[in-house]
């Protein structure tokens, strides 16, 4: 999936985690455990929360994505939003 630089971008982010989690045939479970965090954690992240950095990074790392997506977007979504 390619990112675009605009207001969808925090919503392709999510979709990004879920299809990465998915195409790995993991659970929201499965994957909170990877990462050491509660189930209801990653069905936020995936929702739109954003996660701590920490668990960025441990996201990133279980489904070989770049851990500063999840920060990216919040930040490009700003902008976009105050532009």
């Amino acid at each position: 999936m390619k990112l675009t630089h605009n207001k969808n971008v925090a919503s392709e982010v999510r979709e990004l985690i879920k299809e990465k989690r998915a195409a790995l045939n993991l659970t929201q479970k499965q994957l909170a455990d990877l990462v050491g965090v509660d189930r209801t954690t990653i069905s936020k992240i995936e929702n739109g929360i954003r996660p701590s950095i920490d668990s960025a990074k441990k996201i990133a790392q279980i489904l070989g994505l770049d851990w500063t997506i999840f920060f990216d977007s919040v930040t490009t979504e700003r902008q976009t939003e105050t532009a």
